[in-house]
């Protein structure tokens, strides 16, 4: 009975010099290594090669900068070049897609257009134009709209007529003299014809009878006026430039 303290108090000083050899732990916190590539390098500047957003008026397309005309006139002009040119994307943009189909139903006229007159009316303005063969265009424009996409909400498109008939062919003539469509009446009519009418009052009231080869346009009330007699070259009807004279009687 003696012995078992002696050997239990042998055991607990083992363990006490056991523990006062053994290391003591580490307060230092582990360390980590993180491997940056060069594409995630914090002090790389991120750079950009996105294109800078068009302002607003403006379009991006085929690497230039198309700036959409503030103006009536200018607006309309667009639209036409674009139109001549064929271009669908320039058209998408400055007409609402009614007016791009009307565009694409009338086909494409003469592209040789010369400006007539702009007229503001409330909020929408009407351009007209009319090319070499004496073609006119009416174009609408929203005038909120100019300087923005899709302000051309209409383009009437009157193209020029060749008539077969001799007194057809001659009131077509008249109706573009009416008009003061100049461009018109030189398609149907020869330049001595424009020329010896230059001056004359445009009938608003007639009569016409054929006879052969000449068309004559008797002016009402009677005496109103005189009475022109057109010359026609009937192998030219249903053609441009009928009319080879004109005269007075």
């Amino acid at each position: 009975m003696t012995g078992l303290p002696l050997r239990l108090a042998t055991v607990l000083a083992a363990l006490a010099l056991a523990g006062c050899s053994g290391s003591t732990p580490s307060s230092q916190a582990p360390s980590v290594t993180t491997t940056v590539g060069p594409s995630d390098s914090p002090s790389a500047s991120p750079t950009s090669s996105a294109p800078a957003s068009p302002t607003p008026g403006s379009s991006k397309t085929g690497g230039s900068t198309f700036t959409i005309p503030t103006t009536a006139k200018g607006y309309a002009q667009a639209l036409l070049t674009a139109w001549g040119n064929k271009n669908s994307s320039r058209l998408d943009l400055l007409a609402n897609q009614a007016t791009v189909q009307q565009i694409k139903d009338n086909g494409y006229p003469n592209a040789d257009w010369t400006y007539i007159d702009c007229t503001a009316s409330g909020e929408t303005s009407e351009c007209v134009f009319r090319n070499a063969h004496g073609d006119e265009v009416l174009i609408s424009l929203v005038n909120t709209q100019l300087g923005h996409p899709t302000a051309a909400t209409q383009a009437l498109l009157s193209r020029t007529t060749y008539p077969s008939d001799a007194g057809a062919y001659v009131g077509a003539f008249l109706s573009a003299w009416q008009g003061g469509n100049q461009q018109r009446m030189a398609r149907l009519g020869s330049s001595s014809v424009t020329s010896a009418l230059k001056g004359k009052t445009v009938p608003s009231g007639y009569t016409t009878s054929v006879s052969g080869s000449t068309v004559r346009i008797e002016q009402l009330p009677a005496g109103a006026g005189p009475t022109f007699v057109f010359t026609i070259v009937s192998g030219n009807l249903g053609k441009a430039h009928a009319i080879s004279a004109v005269s007075t009687a």
